[in-house]
């Protein structure tokens, strides 16, 4: 019974934090994330999956999260890690990625520039794998209050213990952002 009520309660209060939902295409693959705020940092919850290899990624992270503002210019950023449960070339990899994302907004406007970076070296990187990295470009634009459309290019690669470096993904893709 505690865990039914418990569980009740933590539902109740996920629903008063804030949030985004973030979703992008190619022609071969889809991935899609929640960006879930609670109070300095963020929880993320991400999956990617490539059709053409079948290839496929999950990850769960935690960021500290802040911005800053240079001249008339805004920045948001992020430094934290995430747990990337990963299956490419039919091995399966398990990595523990150190990483960050930044936005910059030139003018204070609705344009923004935004990056991230994630690597796990062969210390966190279990399974059929030796590392691990997740990296990407977007350029972004808010087309309604708070509704974003981009476009960008990720690179996402694991070294497998065979000595092959196989992407998960890569390439460019087309999204957009809801931050609720």
């Amino acid at each position: 019974m505690r865990g039914i009520v418990l569980a009740v309660l933590a539902s109740a209060s996920f629903s008063a934090v804030a949030g985004a939902l973030d979703a992008n295409l190619s022609s071969h693959t889809v991935e899609a994330a929640y960006y879930g705020n609670v109070g300095v940092a963020d929880w993320t919850f991400g999956f990617l999956y490539n059709r053409d290899e079948n290839n496929r990624a999950a990850n769960v992270g935690v960021l500290a999260t802040g911005d800053t503002g240079i001249g008339n210019s805004r920045i948001e950023g992020g430094l934290g890690g995430k747990l990337y449960g990963v299956h490419v070339a039919g091995s399966d990899v398990l990595s523990l990625a150190l990483g960050g994302q930044v936005r910059w907004f030139p003018g204070n406007g609705p344009f923004a520039i935004g990056g991230y970076a994630f690597y796990a070296p062969n210390v966190v990187t279990f399974l059929d794998g030796q590392r691990f990295y997740d990296a990407g470009l977007r350029a972004e634009v808010e087309v309604f209050r708070n509704s974003f459309a981009y476009a960008g290019y990720r690179r996402m690669r694991a070294d497998l213990d065979n000595g092959s470096q196989v992407f998960v993904d890569r390439g460019g893709f087309a999204g957009i952002r809801i931050i609720f």
